[in-house]
């Protein structure tokens, strides 16, 4: 007797829910805590995912709670508001090309579309943001669109801090503990070339003038990074308590970041960035390059971070979809708004312990 093999039936696809089903809003609202806490997320999707579960940990961990505590999010009252699309969004968009020598014709590397551009303001999928806004084909100036309610990261601030730190005038961002007698972080060496697999600059932090003692005076707080490589995620502490934490691309198996403590040792803004393919899949410098200009659809993004170690450093990327789930040529990736307010948190000779 001869038995026919039998007939399995193909997995059926769960539906994803609607933006406004309420597992949906909630999640949404816990992952909005969470990035407005610092205890960064990733992209926020209203669908949660390890990156969320490790921010919630960390941020538990912050609380002095047990991990898996329930988050509190009633400040939260409403996940999504609306933005108008402004000129501020539209000047930041405009002609791209993924051919570094096409792109090193370029003014400047600017979001391919409106909708990248917003996407990266308010720090949330791609397909999310469309989602929320089921009608809209091409997004246009003066247009209404929903959007999750997070603190925005405007290349126009990004700008702002470039300007405040050539005048010498920007200071650390306070977490926990305000340092009103901190130094300002110092400008940014020239020229502001990177490459990310050969740009080392030994800066050293200005020195301040001597803080006057007085009774109430707050110390500056101390400050150190943890980067943990299995786990794609940096940790920040001031004071020696947690107090956020950054998904990342941490390398890869070829150009692994190399464990020990390192410092950080440049904070550029809008660099311009040297490609260069033998660098990046050899690490063997070439006379085969091209030179990129800034902006925020870099290879770099729009801050490098570099560190005491020659050819790493900690930058933004084009590519904020695949933080985590991707490798680098050796160096550490951030989204573009997490590198923006990690790059506020650390100055030269701030300790990066990778483990």
């Amino acid at each position: 007797m001869v038995f026919a093999e039998p007939v399995v039936a193909p997995a059926a696809k769960v539906a994803k829910p609607s933006p406004d089903a309420p597992e949906r809003i909630q999640m949404t609202r816990v992952q909005i805590f969470l990035d407005r806490s610092g205890f960064r997320p990733g992209k926020i999707d209203g669908l949660g995912g390890e990156f969320t579960q490790k921010a919630a940990d960390r941020w538990c961990d912050a609380q002095g709670v047990v991990r898996g505590s329930f988050l509190d999010v009633t400040s939260i009252a409403e996940p999504y508001r609306t933005h108008t699309i402004g000129e501020e969004d539209a000047k930041w968009v405009g002609p791209t090309s993924s051919k570094p020598s096409e792109q090193s014709k370029l003014k400047a590397l600017l979001y391919g579309s409106l909708w990248e551009a917003l996407a990266e303001r308010f720090h949330c999928d791609l397909i999310f943001l469309k989602e929320l806004n089921p009608g809209v084909s091409e997004p246009t100036v003066g247009m209404v669109l929903r959007v999750p309610d997070v603190e925005e990261f405007r290349m126009d601030d990004v700008k702002a801090l470039q300007k405040a730190r050539a005048n010498g005038t920007a200071q650390a961002l306070p977490v926990s503990t305000p340092a009103p007698e901190a130094a300002p972080i110092p400008p940014s060496p020239s020229p502001q070339i990177v490459n990310e697999a050969d740009f080392f600059t030994n800066g050293s932090p200005a020195t301040p003038e001597p803080a006057k003692p007085t009774p109430t005076a707050t110390p500056v707080p101390s400050r150190r990074l943890v980067l943990l490589r299995d786990e794609r995620l940096i940790e920040f502490y001031e004071n020696d308590r947690i107090a956020g934490c950054f998904p990342c691309t941490p390398g890869s198996a070829k150009f692994p970041v190399p464990l020990g403590t390192w410092r950080v040792t440049s904070n550029i803004l809008m660099p311009n960035f040297r490609w260069d393919k033998s660098v990046l899949e050899t690490g063997v410098r070439s006379n085969n390059a091209f030179l990129l200009p800034p902006g925020p659809n870099s290879p770099v993004g729009i801050v490098w971070m570099g560190i005491n170690r020659p050819s790493l450093g900690m930058h933004g990327t084009n590519s904020p979809d695949r933080i985590g789930r991707n490798e680098s040529s050796g160096c550490i990736r951030l989204a573009n708004w997490d590198a923006f307010r990690l790059c506020q948190l650390v100055k030269s000779g701030t300790a990066l312990e990778v483990r």
